[in-house]
């Protein structure tokens, strides 16, 4: 990882641009539903 940051220093190169994309939609995909069931659990 190092290399790649020597070469672009500006933000974030696009190999880890879709690496935090591929974390954030699995963690929503999981939240989600348990967000849902405690909302129907709640009313």
């Amino acid at each position: 990882m190092g290399l790649m940051v020597l070469k672009n220093n500006k933000g974030f190169s696009l190999v880890e641009l879709m690496v935090v994309v591929a974390i954030i939609g699995v963690l929503s995909a999981v939240a989600v539903p348990q967000f849902q069931k405690f909302q129907r659990k709640a009313k």
